[in-house]
C-alpha cells in the first residue's frame, strides 16, 4: 500500500508512505526556493515520485492532514490579519453559525479538486484527518517506543482544526483522547503575536525570540510576566488543558500585548515570552504525568520547535522515555497524516517500519548530475577535486576553511543535518563572525550549533536523565565546561548551552568519515553544523542551488557527492 500524507498549508510537504515506511518526504520551500511555502505541494509531491521512480497512479490513497485548511492567498502574510484585538473578536462572534461552515465546505470541495486535477485520483481514496491527532500520530510512530506500553502524546502549537493542543493515551494503535486546547487559549499564539510585535516574522522568527531570551534582566522580565503574560492563559490542573483568563481570544491578542508592551526593552520581552512558555509548557506535562502515572512521553507540534522548553521538559522526574517529533511544526503533519490512516487501514503491528532512524528522505544527485555544472566552472577562480575528498575537506576545514555541503539524500525538516550544512571548525571563536560574513548574517545574538560524534558526546554534552534520541538537534544541551572551548562556537555564549546533532556511523557513514578525519587532524570530535542556505532562503536541495549559493557567498569550498570545489581566492 503506498499512501501520499499531505499538509497543504503554512510550510507545505508531501511523504510518501510505503507499508508504514518513509520512502520520501520533501518540503515544498525546497523546491520553490521561498521560505515556508504555503498551499499544496505539488513540486514535493512530483518529486517524491520521481526519487522513487513512481507515476501518479502508484498512489492509492491521499490523506490531508488537517480538516480544514485556508487558502494559500491567506496563509502567505499572517501579519495581514494580526493586528486585532477585543473589539474584532466581539464582531466576529456575531457572525452566524453557519457561515463558517460555509467556509469549510467550500474549503473541502476545492483541497478535493487540487487533489484530484493533479494526480487525477477517486474522491473515495481522499480523505482528511484532524490536525491535532496528525501531529500526536507523527510522534507516536515515529518514536521508538514500545507500543505495547502506554505512551503519553500532547501536542501543542498556534491552531489547526480550531484548537491548538490536545492530550492523547496511545498503546497499541489506539489513541484515547484526554483533553484538547481551544485556539483561544493559544500558547502557540502568545509566542507568534510577541514575534510579530518585536518587528519579526511570525511562523518563521519564533526562533529568534528564543535566543535572545537568555540575554533577558531576570527581575525586569519576571515583571513582564507576572503582569501581562499570567493574565492570559493558565493550565487547568484538572482537565489537562489551557484556558483563558479573560474573555480575550489569542487569536486576537495583538492589540493587548502591543498596548501593554510598548516602551518594554526588547530582551525582556523576550525572556518573559520564554519563561512564560517554559512554565506552561512545565505545568501541563507535569499534571499529565501525575495524573495518568504514564512514564512514556511523546511531543508534537510547532510549540515544541523551542529546544529551550523540550530542555526544561527533559528534566521532568517521572519521564523515563522522551521523544519530540523532529522538525515538529506543521512540516511533520504529512507524515502524521500518512502513518496514521496506514496502521489504522491495515491494522498493521510492525511498528519497526515506521521508527525514525535518520530524516535522509529527499533527492540524491548523481555524478552526471554534479558534472554538468561542475565542468563549465572557470578554472581561473576553482580548482576541482574528484578523489580522496574527505580526506581533503578535513584538511581544509582544520585550516579554517569553511565548507558547504551537498552530498547524500537531502534532509527533511527545517534543522540541516549535515547533508545540504555548511561546515567550519568550532574551536575559534572567531569563527562565529567569519560565518556571519561569509554567508549567514545571522543577528548578533544568535548562536550556531555543532555537530558531534557519538563517541565524543559524553566529554562534550551533560547526558540527560531520561532517555532520548540526540541525532536531530530537537532539544538544547548544558556542556561539560572542561572541554567547553573545543565546541564554543557551537554554542550559545550566554548560558553555555548547545543544540546538538549528535551522530552515528550507521546513520550517516559519509558524514561520520569527514568528520572523523577531521577529528585525526584536530583532535576535536565536532564541527559547527548550519544550515546551508542564503539568509532569508529555504536550505538547498540540489547541487545547483549549492552552487549558487558558494558563487554568491564568499564560502570556502563546496563539496559535493563526487567533486569538491575550492575557491583560488
Amino acid at each position: 500500500m503506498i499512501v501520499l500524507g499531505v499538509h497543504d498549508g503554512h510550510n507545505a510537504s508531501a511523504t510518501i508512505l510505503k507499508d508504514g515506511k518513509i520512502l520520501s518526504s520533501i518540503q515544498e520551500e525546497r523546491l520553490t526556493r521561498k521560505k515556508n511555502e504555503v498551499g499544496f505541494p505539488i513540486k514535493a509531491i512530483r518529486e517524491s515520485l520521481n526519487v522513487l521512480n513512481l507515476t501518479k497512479r502508484d498512489i492509492d490513497h491521499l490523506v490531508y492532514s488537517s480538516k480544514f485548511m485556508h487558502d494559500k492567498k491567506y496563509l502567505q502574510n499572517p501579519l495581514d490579519w494580526y493586528k486585532i484585538g477585543l473589539q474584532d473578536q466581539i464582531d466576529d462572534e456575531k457572525k452566524p453559525k453557519y457561515y463558517k461552515k460555509i467556509i469549510f465546505d467550500k474549503r473541502k470541495q476545492e483541497r478535493v479538486e487540487i487533489a484530484q486535477r493533479f494526480l487525477g485520483i477517486s474522491t473515495k481514496n481522499i480523505y482528511f484527518l484532524d490536525h491535532h491527532l496528525c501531529h500526536i500520530a507523527s510522534a507516536y510512530y515515529c518514536s521508538s517506543h514500545s507500543k505495547k506500553e502506554k505512551t503519553l502524546g500532547i501536542s501543542l502549537d498556534g491552531s489547526g482544526d480550531n484548537f491548538a493542543g490536545s492530550v492523547y493515551i496511545c498503546k497499541n494503535n489506539e489513541f484515547i483522547k484526554l483533553s484538547s486546547t481551544k485556539r483561544d487559549a493559544s500558547l502557540g499564539k502568545i509566542y507568534s503575536r510577541i514575534t510579530a510585535l518585536m518587528g519579526m516574522k511570525p511562523w518563521e522568527h519564533e526562533y529568534k525570540v528564543m535566543g535572545l531570551a537568555p540575554y533577558a534582566d531576570e527581575r525586569a522580565s519576571k515583571k513582564i510576566e507576572k503582569e501581562i503574560l499570567d493574565k492570559l492563559i493558565y493550565v487547568d490542573k484538572k482537565n489537562l488543558r489551557l484556558r483563558q483568563k479573560s474573555k480575550l481570544s489569542m487569536n486576537y491578542s495583538y492589540e493587548f500585548l502591543s498596548n501593554k508592551l510598548i516602551g518594554q526593552r526588547f530582551d525582556n520581552i523576550a525572556g518573559a515570552t520564554q519563561k512564560f512558555t517554559e512554565k506552561i509548557i512545565f505545568q501541563l506535562i507535569t499534571y499529565a504525568l501525575e495524573k495518568t502515572k504514564i512514564k512514556n512521553l511523546i511531543l508534537g507540534g510547532g510549540v515544541f520547535m523551542n529546544v529551550k522548553a523540550n530542555n526544561i521538559i527533559s528534566k521532568i522526574k517521572n519521564i523515563k522515555n522522551l521523544f519530540i517529533m523532529p522538525s515538529s511544526g506543521d512540516e511533520s503533519l504529512s507524515i502524521g497524516a500518512a502513518m496514521y490512516f496506514y496502521y489504522k487501514k491495515t491494522n498493521s503491528k510492525n511498528f519497526k517500519s515506521s521508527s525514525l532512524k535518520h530524516l535522509y528522505y529527499g533527492k540524491e544527485f548523481s555524478k552526471i548530475e554534479e558534472n554538468k555544472l561542475i565542468k563549465n566552472l572557470d578554472k581561473n577562480k576553482f580548482t576541482v577535486y574528484n578523489k580522496n575528498l574527505n580526506l581533503l575537506s578535513a584538511k581544509l576545514l582544520s585550516k579554517s576553511y569553511v565548507i558547504g555541503r551537498c552530498a547524500g539524500r537531502s534532509e527533511w525538516g527545517s534543522r540541516a543535518l549535515g547533508n545540504r550544512s555548511i561546515l567550519a571548525r568550532a574551536d575559534k571563536y572567531e569563527m562565529v563572525n567569519i560565518l556571519n560574513d561569509k554567508i549567514k548574517n545571522r543577528d548578533f545574538w544568535m548562536p550556531f550549533a555543532p555537530v558531534i560524534l557519538d563517541t565524543y558526546a559524553d566529554k562534550y554534552l551533560i547526558k540527560k536523565k531520561c532517555n532520548f534520541n540526540s541525532s536531530f538537534m530537537t532539544m538544547i544541551y548544558e556542556l561539560n565546561k572542561k572541554n567547553y572551548k573545543d565546541l564554543i562556537c557551537g554554542t550559545h555564549v550566554k548560558d553555555q548551552t548547545a543544540r546538538p546533532q549528535v551522530l552515528t556511523k550507521k546513520i550517516n557513514p559519509n558524514l561520520y568519515d569527514l568528520i572523523y578525519k577531521y577529528s585525526k587532524i584536530s583532535k576535536s570530535g565536532c564541527l559547527i553544523n548550519t544550515s546551508f542556505n542564503l539568509h532569508g532562503f529555504p536550505i538547498v536541495d540540489s547541487p545547483h542551488d549549492a552552487l549558487q549559493v558558494f558563487k554568491k557567498s564568499k564560502i570556502d569550498a563546496l563539496l559535493l557527492n563526487h567533486f569538491l570545489v575550492v575557491k583560488k581566492t
